[in-house]
């Protein structure tokens, strides 16, 4: 079991970062504090010029398997309102999605294996990735700099808070686990009119009404149901006045799915449909998509270790069966690259009471870190051993 002086090392750096949070691929306060506390540490490390992000090794005394872990750093554009004790100095920026616990969490699991480099037989290096939050993200940019490579990494594991379990709980599934995600634009153009006259014009708004319901129905019906796909609008503008039929509207909205096939089906759907329809009244269909990360895809084997290793610390009443979810996370990248697994951290008190990560009142119980601790230090000493 991890000390209370290495729980109370994590929660003072969280409280630090928490204080100080950045935007996505500005995260250069938390760089500096990464790689001076992995210096401190005795540990190499490698940063760039021209991108934020750092990566801790500690070589072992003998050879053997290379394993990563990853975490983020970056903060949201939020005015936090959590009342706590370390709440936010940067007007705007919040950590509200605990990527300050996670960033603390990877400097604790250096502080506990820095001084053991002798009882390791193999590499581990530590991964602290910059702007998750804001596509293409910084993990495709951190593989294609190397950090898989030199020593070349042989698994990767990672953890991401989860509300929906409580402290001392972990959750864990192989397989799918986060969607792909992707954002678009949809454009209607039509001829428009006079709001006296209507017949003799087109009205923008009650198509887009039409297109937005029949997208909903067609999806019902196109998109295999093994095969889910959701798509969210979540903007439209459109009119200048109102008594004017508006001669264009802008739709914008997100699509999640886990299938490829359905991700290539979705917007070949978005666009038949807004074309069929505006195309009747003498208008045309505009659709801008764009896709984001790709589906988080947990390796079986991998995944095993995690449960075996947090039953191990744990107990497996500890240890539940996480249910995919259409979030997306550029954890993705990594997973594409080297097998790992990517595993919920539960932070929500026993009191049930806790705001909704990404809202300006979100915190976590600090209780958790023992468990995160325990439980990967556990997944590094038995991957180095099972992958030797």
């Amino acid at each position: 079991m991890v000390t209370q002086e290495l729980v109370e090392y994590v929660a003072d750096i969280r409280h630090r970062l928490h204080q100080n949070p950045e935007l996505s691929m500005q995260e250069y306060a938390t760089t500096e504090l990464v790689c001076s506390e992995l210096q401190k540490m005795g540990l190499e490390v490698t940063r760039w010029d021209d991108m934020t992000g750092a990566v801790g090794l500690i070589r072992g005394s003998a050879p053997g398997p290379t394993i990563a872990f990853r975490a983020d750093m970056d903060a949201l554009p939020l005015e936090e309102q959590s009342g706590s004790a370390y709440s936010s100095r940067n007007k705007g920026v919040m950590h509200a999605c605990a990527h300050d616990g996670h960033t603390a969490l990877l400097l604790g699991l250096a502080r506990y294996f820095a001084p053991r480099k002798s009882e390791i037989a193999g590499n581990i290096k530590f991964i602290f990735q910059p702007g998750e939050e804001v596509p293409p993200g910084g993990a495709i940019q951190m593989i294609q700099r190397g950090v898989l490579e030199n020593p070349k990494v042989d698994a990767v594991f990672a953890l991401h808070h989860a509300t929906e379990n409580r402290t001392g709980d972990i959750g864990v599934r192989s397989g799918a686990f986060l969607a792909g995600a992707a954002s678009f634009t949809l454009r209607l153009k039509v001829k428009g009119g006079g709001g006296s006259a209507p017949h003799k014009g087109a009205d923008g708004i009650m198509l887009a009404a039409e297109v937005l319901t029949a997208i909903e129905v067609e999806m019902t019906r196109r998109v295999d149901p093994v095969k889910p796909g959701l798509i969210s609008f979540g903007t439209i503008q459109g009119g200048t006045a109102f008594n004017i039929l508006a001669n264009e509207v802008t739709i914008t909205g997100t699509a999640r799915c886990f299938d490829p096939e359905t991700d290539a089906l979705i917007p070949e759907l978005i666009q038949d449909v807004a074309s069929s329809i505006v195309r009747r009244s003498g208008g045309e269909a505009e659709l801008d998509y764009r896709r984001g990360y790709p589906g988080v895809v947990n390796d079986q084997r991998m995944t095993d270790l995690v449960r075996r290793a947090a039953v191990k610390v744990l107990g497996a009443e500890h240890v539940q069966e996480a249910t995919p979810l259409m979030a997306g996370d550029d954890m993705a990248y990594f997973l594409q690259q080297v097998p790992g697994s990517y595993y919920w951290w539960g932070i929500t008190p026993e009191s049930g009471m806790i705001a909704p990560a990404h809202t300006p009142r979100f915190d976590f119980d600090e209780n958790a870190f023992a468990t995160a601790l325990n439980v990967n230090v556990e997944i590094v000493r038995m991957a180095l051993e099972e992958l030797a």
